[in-house]
This record gives C-alpha cells, structure tokens and sequence, in this order.
C-alpha cells in the first residue's frame, strides 16, 4: 500500500460544529421502526438464502504491547488499536474482503505511543512487542467453546527470533510487515478486482473527486435521505451478505446491523462536522482510496454527530467510520466499496 499525504481544511461546505453531549429525551427519538418495507429493511431481507455447504468465517486478532497498531487485509483496513492497553476477546471477522480463495495479504503497522504522562515516545523502543493469530471456524455448524482452526500466527521480528525477545527495530517511528495467509472460501465477489487503479490519476483531480463525493454523501446523512443512502452502499452490502453469510433475514447480527445503520435516519438529531485535516491513504493495489485523519489517531477524517442511545438516555455522539471508495470497471465515478 501506498500513502499519499495531503493535509487541508475541508472548508467548502461543512460547518463549524464543536461535538459534545447533552441527553435528548427518549421520546423524541423519530418513530420509523414501525414502517413496513422501509429502504433500509429491504436493503437486508430481499437477499436470497445464501446455502453454501460449508461457511469458512475467518477472524483475525492482534495484542500489543508498548505500541499501538494498524492491521490491514488485503489493502483494507480492518482494525486498529490506539490505547495504551491490551485487549481481549476482540476477534474481527474479515471475511467482507477476503474476495476469493487463494492467498491473502495481511500487513501490520506498528506505532510508538507518543506523549504518555510527562514522556514522549517518538520512535518504538525495545519494549514493543505485537502478535497476531488468524483463525477460522465453519459458520455452519453450531458453535463450541475454542471451536476453530488456527490458520496463521504472527509476532513482530526480535532479537530472539522468539515471540518472547526484545524489539529487533528499535528506534523506527513506524514499523510495517506483509505477510500471506491461505483461505478457502464458498463465494467469489469482485470487491475492487477489477476496479481502475486511482493511482494513476492526476493528485489534484482525484483529490477533489473524493471531496465531493464525501460531500454529497454528508448531505444524504444531513438530510436522512434514507433511500439514497441505501443505494449509496447497496454493492457494499450486498458483498457482505456474500461473504458473511447471512442466510437469515431474522438473523440477530442482521437486526444490529440493521439497527446500527437505520439509526442516523431515525434520529431527533444529526449535525455536520467540518472534515478533519486529512491524508488520502491508497488500499487495493492502488484501486481503493479513503481519507484517514492527522488530528484523530486511526480515525476516518469524516464524522457527524448524531444522539444515540447511552445508559438509557438520548445524548449526542460524534459518529465516525471510514468510506473505502473504487471506480467501478467502464465507470468514471466514485463509489462505496468497503
């Protein structure tokens, strides 16, 4: 993956509106959820049972120490960690781009800490430690406790050549491996295969393309123009139900999927967030593109604030989520991918 960095205020179009949270009243809330055959409810239960055999469900997972960490599957970010403390449980599934079986690209990025307390950490010192395990299970059978296979497991160099042993790159202000892993999965998507490389565009053209696009689809997000947001992520999806087979509409994961998207449209409330200062980060092989925030650690550079539920009350939040975006082989405009 290339990055290429542009640092600039998004000025044109967003307003300046400083996030914090304040409770709503529950009642408030806009009652949509009683609508029958709303966009985004067919988005998710038009879809045809997906009856593969067998359903491979791959996960990856990272800990970390003395570092935080960028994980990203095949170009794509996946996950990443930005706190001085480790965790637990928190295995991603990463099948949504796994776009075919055959080999898989997995590359992590090490980070130093910057200021903890009264010292900065400019560079990664002996004390880093990072691994990573991806595993998989059958989605097809019920599920057992520490049912699944261990596909591939990773740890950051040493001077040991041992998981145990002190940070062999010490001093660097950024740390990045590549490494592949093999998986076999029942479906094909196109994803971004096919798609134009963005690479070869002129910077400053496809600079303000991506500009534009967030700002329309901000303007979606600011009006709830719930219809027009569906079909904004309508391939995106539908290769997610490919990939994480969803053979169920009633499906419990659908119904928070569901819920987690519908929410900006349900909501008393949504605001605009100006654009944070930006880099334009390449994924894909050069055909995926997204804009990644300098202020923010690992955070998109786009965000809006909206009320959610917390603790049983309305309050406001600032939402923020990346928009990997392709150009569509015979297509000239930018669209939702990941």
């Amino acid at each position: 993956m290339r990055v290429q960095m542009y640092i600039s205020y998004w000025t044109t179009f967003l307003l300046s509106v400083f996030v914090f949270f304040g409770s709503c009243g529950q009642e408030h809330k806009k009652d949509k959820t009683s609508m029958k055959n709303r966009p985004i409810e067919q988005l998710y239960t038009n879809v045809a049972p997906l009856n593969y055999p067998s359903m491979p469900q791959y996960f990856i997972e990272g800990h970390q120490s003395g570092c935080y960490y960028e994980i990203y599957v095949n170009g794509i970010l996946s996950f990443k960690h930005y706190e001085n403390v480790g965790l637990s449980n928190h295995a991603v599934p990463i099948n949504d781009v796994i776009l075919k079986s055959g080999t898989q690209r997995v590359t992590v990025k090490l980070f130093p800490l910057g200021r903890i307390g009264n010292k900065e950490y400019k560079t990664l010192e002996d004390n880093t430690r990072f691994r990573l395990k991806i595993f998989k299970r059958d989605k097809a059978t019920p599920w057992e406790g520490l049912d699944y296979d261990i596909v591939k497991e990773y740890f950051a160099p040493t001077t040991t050549g041992k998981d145990t042993g002190s940070f062999k790159n010490v001093g660097v202000p950024m740390f990045e491996e590549t490494f592949t892993f093999e998986a076999e999965v029942p479906y094909k998507l196109t994803g971004w295969s096919e798609s134009i490389n963005l690479q070869d565009m002129d910077e400053d053209i496809l600079e303000q393309e991506i500009l534009n696009f967030y700002q329309e689809y901000d303007k979606i997000i600011q009006n709830q123009n719930e219809k027009g947001w569906v079909e904004m992520i309508r391939n995106k999806e539908t290769e997610y139900f490919k990939s994480v087979y969803y053979n169920d509409s009633q499906n419990e994961e659908v119904k928070l999927r569901i819920a987690y998207h519908a929410n900006p449209f349900d909501t008393e409330l949504v605001e605009s967030i100006p654009l944070d200062k930006y880099e334009i980060v390449f994924g894909g092989d050069g055909k995926v593109v997204t804009l990644k925030s300098t202020e923010r650690l690992g955070m998109s550079a786009y965000s809006f604030a909206q009320n959610k539920d917390r603790n049983g009350k309305r309050a406001k939040a600032r939402t923020s989520y990346y928009l990997f975006l392709h150009k569509p082989k015979g297509s000239n405009k930018l669209e939702i991918i990941r």
